[in-house]
């Protein structure tokens, strides 16, 4: 009975398991991709022999793929690795697709279904409401209307006399607010505050002398001409001249030189009405050089002795127009 037992029990257990495994194989044959994929995470994380060794062929795996892809990336194939790992990444991403997309679409499915089942309840449930709703808005639209038109024979006659009434009060309001508004705006405006209009041309003459000093002398004389329209407005009779001269210079050297003369005699001899005769003096300084500039040498040597006669021998423009001479 022991040897033939364990004869017989070892055969039988030998015939079990070719069984078993005819079995298991048939089995994976008529699986679908998910199911083998469960089949084989299954096996992965099964506490047995068969699962360790599985579990360290992929870790084995792993390393040599990272080992390789090391050694590509080390010797220059970083591009060739990247592209193999996105490869890879898809290739995963689509299995699993492949592999749930069956019990994805089924639960689906069923949740559809369920969303259709209480969309119908629901509109079941508020049909009536709404019918009863509509009912309920036409009878009061209807009841408003014959309240209206029995209303509006007695506040017609109502109005039309509080509408004269109405009409008469408030023209004489209307009347005394104009008025009133007309008064507190004039007010007002007199109380804000205006604009800088000095600073504004000081600051148009600063630029325009700069442009000048660089050279710019087209854009020189729109600042300039500005800044005197500005101060004729302001009525600054000695502002403008100033700044005349300034323009004058600045036209001198674009070669406008009739407009320049020009300017120059008017700032002088506003200057001269002023009693300023230190500007004056200076001015006529800057005629006399607009002629020396121009080729007018004896002209503008007269004129700029004329300037020094006007200044005491102390100012500093003295010794300058006495160094020109």
């Amino acid at each position: 009975m022991g040897p033939s037992g364990r004869s017989l029990g070892t055969g039988t257990g030998r015939a079990a398991t070719v069984q078993n495994a005819l079995v298991h194989d048939r089995g994976v044959g008529s699986m679908r991709p998910g199911e083998r994929i469960k089949a084989f995470w299954v096996t992965v994380r099964e506490r047995s022999a068969g699962g360790a060794r599985l579990r360290r062929r992929i870790v084995a795996t792993v390393a040599m793929a990272l080992f390789v892809g090391g050694l590509l990336v080390a010797i220059g194939f970083g591009a060739f690795v990247l592209a193999l790992l996105a490869a890879l990444l898809i290739v995963i991403a689509v299995v699993a697709l492949v592999a749930f997309w069956p019990e994805m679409r089924s639960h689906l499915g069923v949740w559809a279904r369920r969303r259709r089942a209480r969309s119908r309840t629901f509109f079941a449930a508020l049909l009536p409401l709404w019918r009863q709703t509509l009912l309920h808005a036409d009878r009061g639209i209807r009841g408003v209307h014959r309240s209206s038109a029995v209303a509006s024979a007695s506040v017609g006659r109502r109005a039309s006399a509080l509408g004269r009434t109405a009409a008469a009060y408030c023209s004489s309001t209307a009347r005394a607010l104009i008025g009133t508004a007309h008064s507190t705006t004039t007010r007002i405006a007199s109380r804000l505050p205006q604009p800088d209009r000095r600073g504004t041309a000081l600051r148009l003459n600063a630029a325009g002398t700069q442009y000048r000093r660089d050279g710019r002398y087209d854009e020189a004389v729109e600042c300039h001409r500005r800044a005197v329209e500005i101060l004729r407005a302001l009525d600054d009779r000695q502002a403008v001249a100033l700044t005349q001269s300034n323009l004058a210079l600045a036209l001198s050297h674009a070669g406008d030189d009739g407009w320049a003369i020009g300017l120059f005699e008017e700032a002088a001899s506003t200057l001269h009405d002023l009693g300023d005769e230190e500007h004056e003096a200076q001015i006529m300084a800057n005629l006399g050089l607009a002629h020396r500039r121009h080729g007018r040498r004896e002209e503008g040597d007269n004129v700029l002795e004329l300037a020094l006669s006007k200044l005491t021998p102390a100012s500093s423009a003295y010794q300058a127009i006495e160094a020109e001479l």
